[in-house]
């Protein structure tokens, strides 16, 4: 019995130091990643090249991090193997998440001709490149990869855990965002419905994650106004 209760007090032990630690983990990265986004808020330049250059240095750091400090491989957050259904499943996802976004602002009455855009190939291309392979790729390895299995290890709540992400999400980019009740919104049903889908899918896969943000990126921020340019002509 005496083993037993020693047992046990070091299994506590180990758990606080190990929930300690994922805290100090997670403050540490979240502020680097806050820290990243305001230096590219000063020197932006309203290219993408930075931001691009931005995102991948903090690829390189989350890789880093887990496969040399936690001793992880990329698998045990997510970055598994691409299989085809992955791409059908991400783009009906990317799907949901601009219908979310856009039915309520329909409802609402607003005005879209603000947003049109003449269609140019150059940026058509550019920007569908960086939505997938920046936006969509890094922050969902970062987000519902890195952060989200740090916040499992520190609370078993699903709800609590997914309630984090997205005010970590959105922390990280009040810089170039501020507070818009609007964009407060989109990233909290954003982020609802990617751990929603990551908690419920079987292999827990970050690919259709990735390929569902790029797309919504991609319609959001070039068919979207591509076509109110259209519409309007």
């Amino acid at each position: 019995m005496k083993k037993r209760e020693e047992k046990n007090g070091e299994e506590r032990i180990t758990a606080v130091k190990e929930k300690r630690m994922a805290f100090i983990e997670l403050a540490g990265y979240v502020l680097f990643m806050v820290w990243c986004t305001y230096v590219v808020s000063l020197i932006d330049t309203g290219g993408l090249l930075l931001g691009a250059l931005a995102y991948f240095f903090q690829l390189a750091v989350t890789v880093f991090w887990v496969v040399k400090a936690d001793k992880q491989r990329l698998c045990d957050i997510g970055l598994k193997k691409p299989v085809f259904w992955d791409i059908p499943k991400g783009l009906l996802l990317g799907c949901c998440m601009f219908a979310a976004q856009q039915i309520p602002l329909l409802l609402m009455g607003m005005d879209y001709s603000a947003f049109a855009m003449a269609p140019d190939r150059g940026f058509m291309i550019g920007m569908s490149l960086y939505c997938f392979l920046c936006v969509g790729v890094v922050e969902e390895l970062m987000f519902r990869g890195f952060i989200l299995h740090k916040t499992q290890a520190l609370c078993k709540s699903r709800v609590v855990c997914v309630g984090m992400n997205g005010l970590l999400f959105y922390a990280v980019h009040l810089f170039p965002l501020r507070f818009v009740f609007g964009e407060f919104y989109s990233i909290v049903v954003n982020t609802a419905l990617l751990c929603l889908y990551f908690y419920q899918s079987k292999n827990k896969s970050l690919v259709p994650l990735m390929i569902a943000h790029g797309f919504y990126d991609v319609l959001t921020s070039v068919a979207l106004p591509i076509f109110v340019f259209w519409a309007k002509s």
